[in-house]
């Protein structure tokens, strides 16, 4: 009887360990990110060339939801430029960010030819409140892409707040750029150029 107690009672740990880690470990939440686009992009193979859109949707559904927007425009900008903007400026700042961090993301999925994603397992402890999650694009024609995550925990959800594609960091290169632009011009000349951007990236 004490056996049979102390299995049950192991299997029941063992079982909330199991549950806890998929509460705390935002690989599940990005694999199901990376499935899902994939999904979209095999389903649209022939078509992805002539319209990029279908990847830009995609990315939009699917990815946008869990990026924290607010901390990387606030980062990617500096907080001196954050706290000079309007709240006007601030608030459109986001959304040409955004749609540039979404273009620039899915350009090189135009060509895509049936590519998957491998985790790496998370080094440390998944339940800091900073974590980053290291990927490989896994390419059949192609050099293989070391793409990594980093995330912050905001209470019950994990958010990306940057990315890192060979090694370089998307946040650390806008925030080199605009720190540049911003140095000569205003953050109403910023915000046009980066709809200029946007523009040719999508093009």
């Amino acid at each position: 009887m004490n056996k049979l107690l102390r299995m049950t009672t192991t299997m029941a740990l063992l079982l909330m360990s199991v549950l806890v880690w998929g509460q705390t470990s935002p690989i599940p939440m990005l694999q199901e990110t990376s499935d899902h686009i994939l999904a979209v992009l095999q389903q649209n193979k022939p078509k992805l060339a002539k319209n990029p859109s279908i990847i830009y949707h995609a990315v939009q559904q699917y990815m946008v939801p869990h990026v924290d927007v607010e901390g990387m425009s606030r980062s990617v900008l500096g907080r001196q430029a954050w706290m000079n903007a309007s709240a006007s400026e601030r608030n459109e700042f986001k959304q040409v960010f955004t749609q540039l961090v979404i273009r620039t993301y899915a350009s090189p999925l135009a060509e895509y030819s049936n590519e998957t994603v491998e985790f790496s397992p998370i080094r440390g402890q998944a339940n800091n409140q900073f974590v980053r999650v290291n990927s490989t694009i896994i390419r059949p024609s192609a050099r293989n892409i070391a793409l990594s995550y980093s995330l912050i925990n905001q209470g019950e959800q994990w958010k990306i707040y940057d990315l890192s594609v060979e090694g370089v960091s998307l946040l650390q290169s806008f925030h080199s750029q605009f720190a540049e632009v911003l140095q000569t011009s205003s953050m109403k000349d910023l915000i046009k150029e980066m709809r200029q951007r946007a523009a040719v990236v999508s093009s």
